[in-house]
């Protein structure tokens, strides 16, 4: 399965990894816009890579860092796959 991560690149936590943030509900969440309105809730991980494809952002964050715990809406331009 391919992993999406993006790296954070200006602020206090430069170089910190995000992933897909997986919500309370066991979702994740893409979009083409920042509007709530426009989510799409994901259940498989593992689809993330094919919504990318078509031009959808990731909500991303990292648990393990303060200040990247709340997700973040990450374009498909900043988004690697590994």
């Amino acid at each position: 399965m391919k992993k999406l991560t993006a790296t954070v690149l200006r602020g206090q936590a430069v170089g910190t990894k995000l992933k897909p943030h997986r919500h309370k509900d066991g979702s994740y969440v893409v979009s083409k816009t920042r509007y709530a309105k426009d989510y799409v809730r994901v259940t498989n991980e593992a689809e993330l890579p094919d919504w990318v494809a078509r031009g959808f952002s990731v909500r991303m964050s990292n648990l393990d860092v303060e200040n990247h715990r709340s997700p973040s809406l990450i374009a498909p331009v900043s988004i690697e796959e590994t």
